[in-house]
């Protein structure tokens, strides 16, 4: 089969120590079968420490946090599995993360997540349109699914992935174009009509009551303590409803890959359910907050920062992207 990821992954590199909100700090972290069988058989000092702080219940190990950090995640943030036994006895988790993957058949799409500091500021610096590097692997299993709708996604996709990467549309245009499109989309799958609707880029742009999504959002379990501080001090900003978060130069090409993103990951999901409505709500909630949180960041500091807006994504996809409860309870903004 075919390993498929934007061309992008290729720059991706975890910065380790230099990382200041650490993927080995906060998460629990599964030990995969393999990984725990290569642990258990480990000796000296490292074997000890690792069957001293890998709890199993039923057939799930993982490490026993200490307060809060993976136990062999040393003083200087460094992990001790890898300096001790190298980076290919990680556990799974570990090795693929922050990369996330869908199969299909003959093929494996794949990317960098938003979640991880470094992936999100390398999504957001994107300048040129979406390119793939492809790999052969051997062949891994994948769920059931038709055929002529995923060829019908395929090209309804990469429309929608044009329509993005296309500057002559203004970007709150292409969100109203974006969920017009979607729902004729799941009109015709819902009677099996596989034609491609017109793509209407003259739609108006949709009002948006921000105040009332991130009531909403604050209601979802947080995954970080300053989550919530700050969101409530992004409503309490008195100019966030005259905030015109689409009209940003400088931040418009960061909302456009993060729209990308959003649809590479997410979009071909319908093949397994046929519900397109629910992935393009996401999306469209998740370009809507981050623009708002950019723009209050503006407000606030008075200057954006890649580093920054990197920053700002990596928070709101670890809170919604990374909680399979949140990502499901986000807000409906598609009527």
């Amino acid at each position: 089969m075919i390993l498929r990821m934007p061309e992008y992954c290729k720059d991706f590199r975890c910065i380790a120590d230099k990382c200041k909100d650490n993927c080995c700090i906060g998460w629990e972290i599964d030990i995969d079968r393999e990984a725990a069988e290569y642990y258990n058989k480990v000796g000296g000092d490292l074997g000890k420490r690792l069957k001293e702080c890998i709890k199993t219940e039923g057939d799930v190990s993982s490490f026993i946090l200490k307060g809060e950090r993976c136990p062999f995640l040393n003083k200087s943030n460094l992990c001790d599995i890898i300096i001790n036994e190298g980076e290919e006895h990680l556990c799974q988790i570990c090795t693929d993360h922050p990369r996330y993957y869908e199969w299909f058949n003959g093929l494996k799409e794949g990317g960098i997540g938003l979640c991880c500091e470094e992936a999100a500021r390398i999504v957001l610096s994107q300048t040129s349109p979406l390119s793939f590097w492809d790999r052969e692997l051997a062949d891994e299993d994948c769920d059931v699914y038709d055929a002529q709708l995923y060829a019908y996604l395929v090209k309804c996709r990469e429309i929608i992935i044009h329509l993005f990467e296309d500057k002559s549309v203004p970007l709150e245009n292409c969100i109203s174009a974006l969920i017009d499109f979607a729902h004729n989309i799941q009109n015709r799958i819902d009677i099996c009509d596989y034609t491609v609707p017109p793509l209407n880029t003259k739609l108006p742009p949709l009002k948006t009551d921000i105040t009332e999504i991130l009531r909403h959002l604050l209601s979802l379990e947080a995954m970080d303590e300053k989550w919530k501080p700050y969101i409530e001090n992004v409503i309490d900003n008195p100019e966030l409803d005259s905030l015109k978060p689409f009209s940003s130069a400088d931040t418009e090409q960061y909302l456009r890959n993060i729209a990308v993103y959003f649809i590479w990951r997410y979009f071909m999901k319908a093949v397994f359910d046929e519900d397109i409505i629910s992935k393009i709500n996401l999306t469209v909630i998740s370009i809507t907050v981050i623009a708002y949180l950019f723009e209050h960041n503006r407000t606030a500091d008075g200057i954006l920062t890649l580093e920054g807006c990197a920053e700002t994504a990596k928070a709101y996809s670890k809170e919604i992207e990374y909680s399979p409860e949140n990502c499901e309870a986000v807000p409906f903004y598609m009527n």
